[in-house]
């Protein structure tokens, strides 16, 4: 039997059959984008994504009957939606900080850091309070209006767990992965914080259970066997090959992680806690700027060329920065690429210094960006795991990893005595070792 795997990103929905343990196909297309002013109540993005998914399940079927389905997604975004399946709001990604809008004088983040009594309970999720996770994106929308549907149930799904519930009408579990994305998540008990979910204005809201039971159902005559849906972390990893205590992974995408593994989950402020495989935990530094941040330069190199009416397609565009920053040279110049919430700096804007009079030229302004971004990995990885003579390997994931090799050349000088392995395609294969462990139990 075919086994499908579709990693459902930020910036492409990705899939593959794997057959025999071989992959056999792969294809891609554009995610539907996510901005901060549309409108999360008129139905368009998650409808033009689920689409996308369930076309590429049936294409990558092709004249099968019968399928295992495994997916992943982005984290740390959710969806409302009714009983029957139809979204109440359109997919709220992690990007919408609506917990940093005032509300009567106070945002919603505010509300909650500045609780003494869920200062544990936040603890215990493993992750720290952030204006776009879903916590605050409820609560935004509680103290708003947003949640109340005309006495309609409400049901909370992540990214993954939505596309399961619309392509089969079968209510999915969530997996530990995906739930303690959601910042509502309790590592000690390993179940939904009711009383943290109370507190953010979601008591009425119906969550799904926790587990990693799999899910039975036909779609356009294709028998499919699907499991829980995984946090696209995780599933990275583990398809880079990130299982030993002496690695030290580099997860390069949209968003940027450097992550360690422990054995117990240990909940401290200096860094995250994230459930994993192999009975570990995730030991993680999230959110540093990666592409999400090189998403600002594009936006200004492309700008510019449709000021002087040149049309260059946007694959083209990217080539000449990247082509750019290979060949620019570092002048000293600083980039601070703090363009949003990040773990590196306090800064929610960016900023360009140090400029020489003949200096600022795209190759000499990208090279800085690009040693910023090595710098910023490096200062996190450290503070992870100060002592380097624990650290035998490097482990690569992620598309700017791959792409941008004066990055990924940086990190590796600083840690010149260990062994590195990048990974392709690390996602997709990720989701074919979990789900053929799954089944074959």
């Amino acid at each position: 039997m075919i086994t499908i795997t579709i990693d459902c990103g930020a910036s492409f929905i990705k899939g593959a059959v794997f057959e025999n343990g071989i992959k056999k196909t792969v294809v891609s297309c554009e995610s539907p984008s996510v901005h901060d002013n549309d409108p999360i109540f008129e139905i368009q993005l998650i409808k033009r994504l689920l689409q996308s998914v369930r076309q590429m399940v049936i294409d990558l079927a092709g004249d099968e009957k019968e399928a295992n389905l495994c997916i992943s997604n982005e984290m740390h975004g959710f969806i409302l939606a009714h009983g029957d399946g139809e979204p109440y709001t359109d997919y709220i990604s992690w990007q919408k900080e609506f917990g940093s809008i005032l509300v009567s004088g106070k945002s919603s983040y505010q509300l909650l850091s500045e609780d003494s009594s869920l200062q544990r309970d936040i603890l215990h999720t493993g992750m720290p309070l952030r204006a776009g996770l879903p916590s605050c994106n409820l609560l935004y929308l509680y103290r708003t209006g947003g949640l109340e549907s005309e006495g309609k149930a409400l049901h909370f799904y992540t990214l993954g767990s939505y596309i399961l519930k619309a392509l089969s009408g079968i209510e999915p579990m969530e997996h530990p992965t995906n739930a303690a994305a959601t910042g509502l998540y309790d590592l000690k008990s390993e179940d939904w914080n009711w009383m943290y979910i109370e507190k953010v204005g979601a008591r009425r809201i119906r969550f799904p259970k926790i587990g990693q039971e799999s899910i039975d159902f036909t779609l356009n005559e294709i028998m499919i066997h699907a499991l829980p849906a995984l946090g696209d972390q995780q599933a990275a990893l583990l398809g880079a090959g990130f299982s030993r205590d002496t690695d030290l992974s580099f997860n390069l995408g949209t968003g940027a992680q450097v992550s360690w593994l422990v054995k117990a989950a240990i909940c401290t402020s200096e860094y995250q806690i994230r459930p994993y495989f192999y009975g570990k935990y995730l030991k993680t530094i999230p959110h540093i700027p990666s592409g999400r941040a090189l998403n600002v330069f594009f936006r200004f190199v492309k700008s510019v060329l449709e000021q002087y009416n040149v049309a260059i397609g946007e694959p083209e565009i990217w080539s000449g920065i990247l082509r750019a920053g290979e060949t620019g040279n570092d002048t000293g110049m600083k980039v601070d690429l703090g363009f949003f919430e990040n773990t590196i700096s306090p800064n929610t804007v960016g900023s360009v210094s140090q400029i020489e009079e003949y200096a600022f030229s795209l190759g000499n302004l990208v090279c800085s960006v690009f040693k910023q971004m090595a710098d910023n990995f490096i200062n996190v990885a450290e503070r992870l795991e100060p002592d380097s003579c624990k650290i035998e390997r490097l482990v690569f994931s992620g598309g700017i990893s791959r792409r941008i090799e004066t990055i990924r050349k940086d990190i590796i000088a600083h840690y010149p005595q260990v062994s590195v392995l990048v990974a392709s395609d690390e996602t997709l294969l990720g989701l074919y070792e979990y789900s053929k462990r799954r089944i074959e139990r």
